[in-house]
């Protein structure tokens, strides 16, 4: 295979029908030069309508189930079963509250994936695809009881990044935590098999003692007080551990927004990424000697998926993919459930930017988890992609190194989401 450097596909984006500039643009509103509007996406009552509408046109073939814990407002948070076969694969988005276009990739495949085409009857017959499209109901547009917009300790009304817990109002604050809004979900999943209710910041691990508990506390994050070190706190990274523990996704695909990065000359407009906590597997082999094998294992079906994302990516002239440059933080899901020994990959779409230039970001989502999908179903081994590919394929954005991420005191908005 050739080697291919995909972080700048060229001048060839700005031929691509609909992009209202000639030149790749690097202002926040950008490409299109448009303003960001929330009215073109799908409310919480809207995704559930929009699900409700696939699954009843499914025949069957998709069911719409609820995760076990609910939002903080009391928000259900909802996902969908696509097919019965032996194979199964995981696909979230919307983590973050403020990285909207994800939800709508993943709806629109859901939509997809439920109607009565013969690719969609072939991925449902060899696998059992997950979807999540917005795992976080609060950060996008949560409501207070009376209907009226939540707020963080500033008046700040929603999008924001993090979930909704404005009990921490004073220090000292949580790791990876929102002065009066909440936590990023993003930080907290729990990544040892036998702790799904692992406070994954909490105890910490090094070198000397390895791991020094297993948090076994269902904790309620609305009751008016909790023992951080009893439990996960965040009831929406509890369910993806859920969902993960009772399917055993070969792949778990997270999507997320990126602020806008440029790569010799040209803008980026999606970055991937693999498991990066190598350091942590090493760590847990003193209490899990098992634990390295598997991370090794969801590493390397990781990188299989990122050559599949960037030879499918390298068909659009608007897809310009980089490799993300992120944290080795073990509570991020892509590092948690590569550490569960899943392939498990970071995709991040260009955001901040308006409903033109939208549509091609939910189509950049869109083709790279559909392509995912159809692989798995010719080879849930992904055989025919050479993992060594993944970082030949996909290159850093100028060299930018991985983020050293912030494991304490209040998190920052960071608005180009580095370490996601």
């Amino acid at each position: 295979m050739p080697r291919i450097r995909i972080a700048a596909v060229g001048a060839a984006a700005a031929l691509v029908a609909g992009l209202a500039c000639a030149q790749p643009s690097t202002i926040p509103n950008g490409p299109s030069g448009e303003n960001e509007s929330l009215a073109s996406l799908r409310s919480y009552d809207q995704l559930i309508k929009a699900l409700e509408s696939s699954v009843q046109t499914s025949n069957g073939a998709a069911t719409l189930h609820y995760a076990p814990w609910k939002s903080n407002t009391g928000r259900q948070v909802p996902y969908v079963v696509i097919g019965n076969g032996p194979t199964a694969a995981l696909i979230i988005a919307q983590q973050h509250g403020d990285e909207m276009e994800t939800s709508d990739s993943a709806a629109n495949l859901v939509r997809t994936l439920a109607n009565n085409s013969q690719a969609s009857q072939v991925i449902r017959n060899s696998l059992t695809v997950i979807m999540v499209p917005r795992v976080n109901v609060d950060g996008f547009d949560g409501e207070k009881p009376d209907g009226t917009p939540i707020t963080d300790a500033n008046g700040n009304t929603v999008p924001w990044r993090q979930n909704y817990d404005p009990r921490f109002t004073v220090n000292p604050l949580p790791a990876f935590y929102q002065r009066g809004r909440g936590y990023d979900i993003n930080r907290y999943h729990g990544f040892r098999p036998e702790c799904p209710l692992d406070n994954p910041n909490y105890p910490n691990i090094n070198t000397a003692a390895g791991v020094a508990s297993c948090e076994t506390e269902n904790i309620d994050s609305t009751a008016p007080t909790y023992d951080l070190t009893k439990g996960n706190p965040v009831p929406e990274a509890r369910n993806i551990r859920w969902l993960n523990d009772k399917y055993k996704p070969v792949v778990a695909l997270d999507m997320h927004h990126q602020g806008t990065r440029v790569h010799d000359g040209e803008m980026v407009t999606a970055s991937t990424l693999y498991p990066t906590a190598l350091q942590t597997a090493q760590w847990l082999q003193a209490v899990d000697p098992n634990a390295l094998a598997r991370f090794n294992a969801g590493q390397t079906m990781a990188k299989r998926v990122v050559v599949v994302i960037a030879q499918k990516l390298a068909q659009y002239p608007y897809a310009n993919l980089s490799r993300y440059p992120g944290g080795t933080e073990p509570g991020i899901s892509r590092n948690a459930y590569g550490l569960l020994g899943s392939g498990s990959v970071l995709l991040e779409l260009r955001g901040g930017i308006g409903t033109k230039s939208g549509g091609y970001i939910q189509k950049i989502g869109y083709h790279a988890s559909s392509a995912i999908l159809e692989e798995l179903a010719k080879d849930p081994t992904l055989s025919a992609f050479d993992p060594n590919m993944a970082d030949v394929l996909v290159v850093p954005a100028n060299g930018v190194p991985p983020s050293t991420g912030n494991a304490g005191g209040e998190a920052e908005d960071d608005p180009d989401h580095l370490g996601g």
